[in-house]
């Protein structure tokens, strides 16, 4: 049955799905009933528990733009676990990009059943495109439907029905991705300058209508965030030495440093490739969509280069991710022009060898390569915030403070335990901390407010991650699970100042 099937046409698109799938659902079943990723338990999981029980304004909804967010409160909403959700949505996503980067090589490129396949695997599975997977569920869906824009573009333009088709898939990536749609609106421009070249006005007329509810909704969530955020800037700057949370986590000392650290990502990631690639460019010269895409990717990452103050939309490490998939096409374009099955077998062993170790490798002896750049690409992907050995005590510590902690005390979250918090605690019971010093927060709540005690939720001194390896002197550890401790905040060790009135001691 299996030989008869793959001399049928539609097993070759239905592998394209199912391998990915298959693959990105390993590391969910060995994380067991945890979640896997860094945003999605840090980010995804308290935004959307949070915006069902509050509700979240128009203007916070459309600067994320929020189609990920709607899609995953739709399900939450109707009593799937989030959890749950996230663990199918996950390897659902892989699957689906697969099948659009499938369809494209055949339909755009006009490449074999073969060789589509391959691409829809290298473009899916490569390490690389793992670590998109790992969390970045959002920019994932939005190049699943970047994908099916790039189908539209290669199509005849003339009938209505398919600029209709075209301009609501592109309106569909603006809803997904900001960056992701930044990169469609490069490709888009490079296509209509070459319509204009070529003297087709009429497809340039088409091609800018279809385009213009994109743009206009693109502007909207530009805005949104402009209305949100006091700080946001579409070019962002490199964050001052002063900041706690992002520059103390990713140890810079210096913008050049920063920069160093960005081209040394940019190598780490594609190094495997780059033998491919080069092979591949003297046989695929690529299209015109191809190229617009790795322009575009090329010029984002170089902008660091102009100025602190030159990071477009974004810092470079999110665009070197996202050029793995138009490499793709160049790597399997080589694959397919090695002559010796020798070949084809060493280089599919190295491939398969970096993903096998990126998924099912835990952190306690990861695969030697992915220790370069933690920061950017976890060591495996069996971690979320938390590495995997450390899930079952986080839920321990929380389970100790459900039941120890009174109505009048909180607990002060660092993003990384803040989803963990409220999988298992009341909203009002936990305090956001961000990335920012505990220390300083504690002081601060207790200053401003009247709760009895403040508990914190961390590492065991000496084995803290994301830049805080231990706890201020400050805290107390009252309870520990393996690596996890939960801390009370000492107040009899400060003293408050206030303008109109004298020194005085707060005790617990």
């Amino acid at each position: 049955m299996f030989f008869k099937l793959a001399f049928n046409h539609k097993f070759f698109p239905f592998m394209a799905f199912l391998v990915p799938v298959a693959v990105r659902t390993i590391p969910e079943i060995l994380m067991g009933p945890y979640i896997v990723g860094f945003d999605t338990l840090g980010y995804y999981v308290p935004n959307v528990l949070t915006w069902l029980r509050d509700g979240v304004s128009f203007w916070n909804l459309i600067a994320v733009a929020p189609l990920f967010y709607m899609m995953l409160m739709g399900v939450t909403s109707i009593g799937i676990p989030i959890v749950v959700s996230l663990k199918v949505m996950s390897s659902l996503f892989l699957g689906f990009l697969g099948l659009v980067v499938y369809f494209y090589a055949r339909k755009a490129l006009s490449w074999s059943l073969k060789k589509s396949l391959l691409v829809a695997l290298v473009a899916t599975l490569y390490f690389v495109a793992l670590r998109v997977s790992w969390d970045m569920l959002r920019n994932e869906l939005g190049l699943i439907f970047l994908f099916v824009v790039l189908i539209f573009l290669q199509k005849n333009g003339v009938r209505w029905k398919n600029r209709v088709l075209l301009s609501l898939t592109m309106v569909s990536v603006v809803l997904a991705h900001p960056l992701v749609s930044v990169v469609m609106f490069a490709i888009v421009v490079a296509t209509i300058m070459r319509l204009h070249l070529d003297s087709k006005s009429f497809e340039v007329r088409g091609l800018v209508m279809s385009s213009v509810p994109a743009v206009l909704l693109f502007l909207v969530i530009v805005y949104a965030n402009y209305v949100v955020s006091s700080s946001f800037s579409v070019v962002s700057g490199f964050p001052g030495r002063e900041s706690e949370g992002w520059l103390t986590l990713f140890g810079f000392t210096s913008y050049f440093d920063m920069v160093a650290n960005g081209f040394g990502f940019l190598l780490f990631c594609y190094l495997p490739l780059l033998p491919l690639v080069l092979l591949g460019a003297k046989h695929f010269r690529g299209n015109l969509q191809i190229k617009a895409w790795i322009f575009w990717i090329l010029v984002a990452i170089l902008s660091s280069l102009i100025s602190p103050n030159a990071f477009l939309a974004g810092f470079p490490y999110r665009w070197t991710l996202m050029l793995t998939y138009p490499l793709a096409f160049y790597a399997a374009e080589a694959f397919a022009h090695f002559r010796l099955n020798v070949y084809r077998i060493a280089v599919g062993l190295m491939l398969a060898t970096l993903t096998l170790g990126f998924i099912a490798l835990p952190n306690a002896t990861p695969f030697p390569y992915y220790t370069l750049f933690p920061y950017y690409l976890p060591t495996s992907m069996l971690q979320n915030t938390v590495p995997s050995i450390d899930n079952q005590d986080t839920v321990n510590a929380l389970q100790w403070l459900r039941s120890n902690m009174h109505d009048s005390e909180r607990l002060l979250a660092h993003d990384v335990f803040y989803g963990w918090s409220l999988l298992t605690l009341n909203r009002s019971q936990v305090i956001r901390i961000g990335y920012e010093n505990p220390e300083k927060i504690a002081l601060e709540t207790v200053q401003n407010s009247s709760f009895h005690q403040l508990y914190l939720i961390w590492w065991t001194n000496g084995n803290g991650w994301h830049g805080q390896p231990t706890v201020s002197s400050a805290f107390e550890e009252v309870y520990e699970s393996g690596r996890i401790a939960v801390y009370t905040y000492k107040l009899s060790v400060y003293h408050v100042t206030s303008d109109s009135e004298d020194l005085r001691s707060i005790k617990s």
